[in-house]
């Protein structure tokens, strides 16, 4: 399936793809810690994998998402939603 729209801003281009399941599970961990949609994850993927340069984080970066990936598989439970962090970090300002 393929379909473009465009709303405002650059033409957007819809794509469906099929995904192992591990593949599947690594996105869908990596974004709920991330509070990132499965699309945006999806484009860093292929940025980095084309050369486009994106961030790198540090070693420490690095190892607190790795325990943060492990503790959302303990407690999904735990997990927010992003909606809710989100209104949370505007009520501050």
């Amino acid at each position: 399936m393929l379909s473009s729209y465009r709303g405002g801003g650059m033409a957007v281009r819809k794509v469906a793809i099929t995904l192992p399941e591990e593949l599947y599970d690594l996105v869908e961990r990596a974004r709920a810690v991330e509070h990132r949609t499965r699309s945006e994850m999806i484009q860093e993927a292929i940025r980095t994998h084309f050369g486009e340069a994106v961030y790198v984080p540090t070693d420490d970066e690095r190892r607190l998402l790795l325990e943060a990936l492990d503790e959302a598989q303990r407690a999904p439970q735990d997990l927010r939603d992003w909606d809710a962090v989100r209104k949370d970090l505007w009520s501050d300002r």
